[in-house]
């Protein structure tokens, strides 16, 4: 008897070829495709995007190293610390302590860098549009947390994991669409505990997304949700946001066209809704053009740019 063909289509027939058709995509480097978008640069944007990162370090940094008095205040595993010691023959207490202080000095940037990416440097854009429309903090968001103030640190463990917009960092609004956005400052972020929560978040919250979406922007008919990897490519991630894409498609979703979008996936009953990921300068393009990414190159250098400038100035 002769075998049937492979289900490869559209349609969430197959997973099979899912993860290869997502990860083919690749970036090379052009040196003319450089010195092309960063005539694409606004020098205004970049100067304030700067500004806004460096009151962000001035501030927050220093208080991440003083509020630490002593050792004990890193809360340091002492296994690995007596493995690193030996593999490293840190012999001696300074080099222990330098070692030490530099690995945390990392992490802490590391952290500190997450949480200004979405406090600081997605806020200017979409270039070009007013501030209303840029990327935002959901209303709905904001609404829920509200309602958590004034409650003790008990309730507020027991209110969040209800939370329906936990998930959702930025959200703006381009035509008739909306976008909300789940940031994630790197290609090993996401673990495994994660990726069911935010499968689980997306599976049961977006048809909640899209009701709440109409009523607070009328006239937006359709709404993409964006797992957003601020750096890395789509070969170096830890393949956990695929993941988490794979598992939507056994709950309620379909690929919308593994040919021509890999890995972008639409809602099977109304089609309305789409879920992908973004990584490195395929989320910044996200960030400064959702409905056109591919005119936004030059997004990525305008923060790379703006980074680098308050170190200068140190």
């Amino acid at each position: 008897m002769a075998k049937s063909p492979k289900k490869t289509q559209t349609g969430g027939a197959s997973s099979r070829g899912f993860y290869k058709a997502i990860k083919a995509r690749s970036h090379g480097f052009q040196p003319a495709l450089v010195a092309s978008l960063l005539a694409l640069t606004d020098k205004e944007r970049v100067e304030a995007l700067s500004e806004a990162i460096s009151t962000y370090i001035v501030k927050n940094l220093p208080e991440a190293i003083e509020r630490r008095e002593g050792l004990a205040e890193y809360c340091t595993n002492p296994y690995v610390l007596l493995t690193s010691a030996s593999v490293m023959r840190l012999v001696e207490s300074d080099q222990f302590a330098s070692f030490l202080f530099n690995n945390k000095l990392y992490m802490g940037l590391e952290t500190s860098f997450g949480k200004s990416i979405e406090s600081v440097l997605v806020v200017p854009y979409p270039a070009g549009t007013a501030l209303r429309d840029r990327w935002k903090e959901p209303p709905e968001k904001i609404e829920e947390s509200k309602t958590l103030a004034n409650l003790a640190q008990e309730e507020k463990a027991q209110k969040r994991i209800d939370s329906v917009w936990r998930e959702v960092d930025k959200a703006c609004v381009v035509g008739n669409r909306r976008y909300m956005v789940s940031i994630k400052s790197g290609p090993n972020c996401i673990n495994d505990t994660q990726v069911k929560g935010m499968t689980d978040a997306i599976a049961q919250q977006y048809k909640t997304w899209m009701g709440q979406t109409k009523k607070t922007y009328p006239g937006v008919t359709a709404l993409d949700i964006v797992i957003g990897l601020t750096y890395g490519t789509d070969r170096t991630t830890n393949n956990k946001e695929n993941q988490i894409l794979v598992k939507l498609l056994q709950k309620g979703f379909v690929e919308e066209d593994r040919i021509g979008k890999p890995g972008v996936l639409i809602d099977s009953a109304t089609r309305s809704v789409r879920v992908y990921r973004c990584i490195g300068i395929n989320f910044w393009s996200l960030i400064g053009n959702p409905s056109s990414p591919s005119q936004a190159g030059f997004v990525y250098l305008e923060v790379l740019l703006a980074w680098q400038k308050p170190y200068q100035k140190a």
